[in-house]
Order: C-alpha cells, then structure tokens, then sequence
C-alpha cells in the first residue's frame, strides 16, 4: 500500500512530535464525537459526564493563566537594562491593568446584555424539587468546586 520509506518517515514524524500529534488527534476525535453525540437526545446527566474532561481542563488553564503571566513579565524585564527596566516596567504594568480592567467592563457589559444561565433556577422550582444527586455527581464534586450562589 504504501512505500516503505514513506511509512518510516510517518512513524519517525510521529515519533518527534507525539505531543502535537496527539493533541491534533484529540481536536479530530472531539469534533467528530461532538457531530456524532449532537443528533442523540442525552440525559443532562450524560451531558454532565461528557462535559466534565473539558471543564477540568478549563479550571486548570484559567488557574495557570496569572502564573504564566506573571512569570513572563518578570523573566522579560530581569533580562533587560536597569534604566530601560524602569520605564518598561511601569509601562507594562498599565498595560497590564487597562487590559484587566477593560476585560472587565466588557465582561460585566456581556453579561448584562446576555443575561447568562436566566430561567435555569426557574424551571427547577417549577418542577416542585430540588436536584437529584447521584453518587457519581458526589465523586464529580470532589474534584471541581464551585462556590455558593449567595456569597
């Protein structure tokens, strides 16, 4: 079927690049099990199990984001001239806020406009109970945490 030359530089390619290769795998396999998955009617339970990998994901990204920023401006401006250093820094860190706080405003905008999650807690109350937790909502719960809607 194929030359062998070709299929040992498909495996030596592979080989070098496991990591790229697997995340291209992982997108491929996500988008067609994402079309797949779409045309079923799932249970909001089945949907929770589904959803869980890419919410642990994104809790671990958004709780790396700071870090690796923080770490970049520092390592950036330590490898810099004292003189050069100072006026960088303090420009770096007003764009740093204003960037900050313009997501805010933005975010605050969206959210108004949007009005994410309305009706949700409606529809509960209507049905004359609260949640039904199972025990693989309890294992589910261990590793994420969200905080109390009061606070």
């Amino acid at each position: 079927l194929c030359p062998p030359a070709l299929l040992a530089y498909v495996k030596d390619y592979i080989r070098q690049n496991g990591l790229l290769t697997l995340s291209v795998l992982a997108v491929i396999t996500g988008c067609v099990m994402g079309f797949m998955l779409r045309g079923l009617d799932l249970s909001p339970q089945a949907k929770i199990y589904f959803s869980f990998p890419g919410e642990l994901l994104m809790r671990i990204l958004k709780m790396l984001i700071l870090p690796l920023i923080t770490s970049s401006l520092m390592s950036g401006l330590s490898s810099m001239e004292s003189k050069a250093c100072c006026r960088m820094g303090v420009l770096t860190v007003t764009y740093y806020l204003w960037t900050t706080f313009i997501a805010v405003v933005v975010g605050i905008v969206l959210v108004l406009i949007i009005k994410p999650g309305y009706g949700t807690h409606l529809e509960s109350s209507r049905l004359g109970g609260g949640q039904v937790i199972t025990s693989a909502d309890a294992l589910l719960d261990l590793v994420r945490y969200d905080c109390p809607k009061h606070l």
